[in-house]
């Protein structure tokens, strides 16, 4: 899907699966520091009454989960984006993280202090690194913060007013900062939202005509040209025909530029209707001009195309009291093929001539251009 074209709320959605999956790097390389630096510290602190190989062994599983997820980021995350497994792997961090604590709990007084704070530490880690998800925001803190109050308590089981209302106020400081910041997230994509919209908005003014909906003539420049490059290419045959409405000046001397304008747009729209291949491209060329790239069409299929428009013009029988090929609007068709090593200004010339020659032939009719092979 064009990014330029997706609303609000999904733009929304993807751009918090994408901050989740950046957040859960961050997340997972500050684990793995953590750990590292919990480790470090009971080395060098032997008088701690911890089984130092027990957690050692809780620490390296726990350590390959981190670059585990720090590896699929770098390898597959990062290209295909937002993977389900993401929920696994912090479910994972939760549950890994309160069985650490749990463990180094038990090695004193002085280490449950430590503890605490590196409950505390671990809250704020995974509230900014979530906070675009409330649900994943309160299933990852909560069960820190019940871990640090009941930590808190078996230090000072006195004070269990105080471990009560610091809790309380703890997380109503932690959701409150979320709703914050998640306003800031959302300002910030709802204006990324607008600023494509108005890009794509300026885009389509650059390329399309804004009378009959079809390509400009800029646009049509560029796709020629394109095509030419492609053509050349591939060997594929290229075709191109330029029309031009008959007598188009008296019907707007007649019955004004309004039912000039009226024209233009009911013929703007019967031309796009005759291209409806994904590579054919009609376009206003200039005034009451228009043109249809063709490619990979033979000259017989040019000519089919012609006569259709001949014909839905025929049945829809637009007025034009004025003309004198008859009542109704009439076309003249300028049709030519590509011809190898061919430009884009002789292959437009060559077209206008067949046009020029339909006109002076009687016009509403179509002429082929004679070009030699």
């Amino acid at each position: 899907m064009d990014r330029e074209a997706v609303p609000f709320d999904q733009l929304l959605r993807d751009e918090t699966r994408q901050y989740l999956l950046r957040g859960m790097l961050w997340l997972s390389s500050a684990s793995l520091v953590l750990l590292w630096v919990t480790l470090l510290s009971l080395l060098f602190s032997p008088h701690l009454e911890l089984d130092f190989v027990r957690v050692m062994a809780l620490v390296l599983p726990f350590s390959l989960l981190c670059l585990a997820f720090i590896g699929l980021y770098f390898f597959r995350f990062r290209h295909s984006g937002f993977h389900n497994w993401v929920y696994g792997h912090l479910l994972a961090m939760v549950v890994g993280w309160l069985v650490v604590m749990w463990m180094l709990s038990h090695g004193g007084a002085s280490m449950l202090t430590a503890v605490e704070t590196l409950c505390d530490i671990l809250m704020l880690l995974m509230a900014i690194a979530l906070f675009p998800s409330l649900r994943l925001t309160i299933a990852a803190v909560f069960p820190l913060l019940l871990l640090s109050a009941y930590f808190r308590f078996e230090l000072m089981p006195e004070s269990w007013l105080f471990n009560l209302v610091r809790t309380f106020c703890l997380a109503v400081l932690l959701l409150s900062g979320r709703e914050i910041i998640y306003g800031w997230f959302r300002k910030a994509v709802r204006r990324d939202a607008e600023k494509r919209k108005l890009l794509k908005h300026f885009r389509k003014m650059a390329l399309v005509d804004g009378l009959t909906g079809l390509s400009n003539r800029r646009h049509f420049d560029d796709i020629l040209e394109q095509e030419i490059r492609a053509a050349s290419r591939t060997g594929h045959s290229l075709c191109l025909i330029l029309l031009d409405i008959d007598f188009f000046k008296r019907l707007n001397d007649s019955l004004g530029h309004q039912a000039g304008d009226d024209c233009l747009r009911r013929i703007g729209k019967l031309l796009g209707s005759t291209s409806r291949r994904p590579r054919d491209l009609a376009a206003r060329y200039g005034g009451e001009e228009f043109a249809i790239l063709l490619p990979e069409t033979s000259l017989a299929g040019a000519e089919e195309v012609a006569t259709k428009i001949a014909r839905l013009l025929t049945q829809a029988a637009i007025p034009h009291p004025d003309s004198d090929v008859g009542s109704a609007i009439t076309v003249s068709q300028g049709l030519v093929k590509w011809q190898a090593g061919m430009e884009a200004v002789p292959l437009l010339a060559a077209a206008d001539e067949a046009l020029y020659e339909a006109k002076q032939r009687g016009r509403n009719q179509f002429r082929v251009a004679s070009i030699s092979a």
